[in-house]
């Protein structure tokens, strides 16, 4: 598909309770360090989330040890941001490699360096989330022919967001929402209604997978929900598909000037 980023369902955690697919997580020890080095080559950006909370941090992975399997974590410019990452029992990081989010996690983190550049020496982690499968790129949705999700914000469902999606796929979506929005939360599972351009509105089920800051166009700072589908009704693949279907088809058409 064209314009293509990432299904987040490869951005949800490897433990069996949250129902990752065994064909994304990569558990050789030596494939994970080639991309842990992959990491550091293409000076990808991290997304630290302190274990079990929506605070998180950005970082990167600053080297791989040659001999053992550790890796040194460059730290936050702030110190309680990195009092915070020593007390926290693990790590939950988030990053993309060739639009591909990979994610994995890291615990018994050890506090190197000083007040002047903190780092935190970490063992690999011992399985890592990276998704392969092409069919699974997630859509680009066009601003002005965009499915949007209503998403009640109280427990009456009397209150709702009214959100455009920016992109998706058959196993998910993403939407963006101010910088202090705080409806949403990691792995917690929401229902929704997705209101389809082609088919009206799906009643959907979705788990949160990942929250990262991204900078619009127009330079204002947004937060990127991941969220991959728990349930779908009853011909809702379907819909999903053919609605991306449309947009390539005639995405294709103008790039060929039909």
């Amino acid at each position: 598909m064209s314009e293509g980023s990432l299904d987040p369902r490869d951005a949800a955690h490897a433990a069996p309770e949250d129902g990752t697919d065994d064909r994304y997580l990569v558990r050789n020890p030596r494939q994970i360090r080639q991309l842990l080095q992959a990491l550091i080559d293409q000076r990808s950006l991290i997304n630290a989330h302190l274990g079990g909370r929506d605070q998180s941090f950005p970082t990167a992975i600053l080297e791989l040890d040659e001999d053992d399997d550790w890796l040194l974590l460059d730290g936050s410019p702030t110190e309680p941001a990195n009092r915070a990452a020593e007390d926290a029992g693990h790590l939950l990081c988030f990053a993309q490699l060739d639009r591909v989010m990979v994610r994995f996690r890291l615990v018994n983190l050890e506090r190197t360096g000083d007040h002047r550049h903190v780092a935190f020496r970490v063992p690999f982690p011992t399985e890592l989330v990276h998704l392969q499968r092409r069919e699974l790129y997630r859509l680009e949705t066009p601003f002005t022919d965009s499915p949007h999700l209503l998403f009640p914000i109280n427990e009456d469902r009397s209150e709702a967001l009214h959100l455009r999606v920016v992109d998706i796929s058959g196993g998910g979506l993403a939407v963006t929402v101010p910088v202090d929005c705080s409806a949403f939360s990691i792995q917690k599972r929401y229902d929704a209604r997705l209101d389809m351009p082609d088919t009206g509105p799906l009643q959907i089920s979705l788990i949160v997978c990942n929250q990262l800051a991204v900078q619009l166009p127009s330079g204002v700072e947004m937060k990127r929900i991941g969220m991959c589908f728990d349930g779908l009704p009853r011909g809702g693949d379907s819909a999903i598909q053919r609605y991306i279907f449309r947009i390539d088809r005639q995405r294709s058409a103008r790039k060929n000037g039909e």
